[in-house]
């Protein structure tokens, strides 16, 4: 291919990329036009155009629901993936809302009985890893987490394709002093923030590959990745578990639980299945006391 080519092609990306950011601003300003207070009522409506009209992942959600939960009936089954696709919708309503919150609306949406568990094990200075999952609003959870300690969390997310989209998250991502790695940061840097007592921000319920880490979740094999464990584990660094459950009023409550991988026990791989056990576990936990706001869509049990 030639250097021509190449750029034709480049240019042609750039324009597609351009394209798809304009549609993605006008979506998410259209639907926050009545401001942060309108969002239930928008999220009922994007709700029933993705679960009953365009179907979007619907047979995945319906079927990893009767996996996890099969004494519900049909009807019922339906009517919690019904709540799940709000949910969802609710989140990403908030996303784009976000710069019509002052950092004190973002603040008083996040309860803070629970955030000096985090300040204590920080305190430790060993640095810290916080686990969350797909799991009500993750991405405001790492903001509001930074703005309760007035401490930067540095937040694990994948490298979106769309510069401009990224440039758009990265901005919010990075608000208040928070920083952004990109995963497929080589495990020596990520190795290098913990050792340098700072706190990093993994969402660790993605599936793993075919050839993962086996693991128990709602009483079916899946597979998980190894990484963030491995890490724990080699610099024995504290690790919370944290989620962002979202109350009937709107806000958010943090819920959170340690696992204490320096009580594991037997070789390194066994140390590594005990730790992801041990996260999926809470992780089960809560998705059974909030069904309706874990991300349904994975096809957790693939293999």
């Amino acid at each position: 291919m030639g250097k021509k080519d190449s750029n034709k092609i480049t240019k042609v990306m750039l324009n597609k990329h351009r394209i798809e950011y304009f549609v993605f601003i006008i979506f998410g300003k259209l639907l926050t036009i009545f401001g942060f207070h309108s969002i239930k009522s928008t999220s009922k409506i994007l709700a029933f155009l993705f679960f009953h009209i365009f179907k979007i992942r619907r047979q995945i959600v319906l079927n990893n629901l009767t996996i996890a939960f099969p004494k519900l009936t049909s009807s019922e089954i339906n009517k919690l993936a019904y709540k799940n696709y709000k949910s969802i919708a609710t989140t990403f309503l908030e996303i784009f809302s976000y710069k019509k919150l002052t950092k004190e609306d973002m603040k008083n949406i996040f309860s803070n009985k629970n955030f000096h568990i985090i300040l204590e094990k920080y305190n430790e200075n060993k640095g810290l890893i916080i686990l969350t999952a797909h799991f009500g609003n993750w991405e405001y959870g790492a903001v509001a987490t930074g703005l309760h300690l007035n401490l930067g969390i540095n937040v694990l997310v994948k490298r979106q394709k769309n510069p401009y989209v990224a440039k758009w998250l990265n901005g919010f991502r990075e608000q208040y002093d928070n920083v952004q790695i990109n995963l497929g940061v080589s495990v020596r840097e990520l190795y290098k923030t913990i050792t340098d007592k700072k706190i990093v921000g993994i969402v660790g319920d993605q599936r793993g590959k075919r050839d993962g880490i086996k693991v128990n979740f709602f009483g079916q094999t899946t597979r998980t990745f190894p990484g963030t464990a491995a890490i724990a584990i080699k610099t024995q660094c504290p690790v919370l578990v944290m989620f962002c459950a979202r109350q009937n009023d709107g806000n958010y409550e943090a819920i959170i639980e340690e696992i204490n991988h320096l009580e594991f026990q037997g070789t390194k791989e066994e140390k590594i299945q005990q730790f992801n056990q041990k996260y999926m576990s809470i992780l089960e936990k809560s998705i059974r006391k909030y069904p309706e706001q874990w991300f349904w869509m994975h096809n957790i049990w693939k293999y």
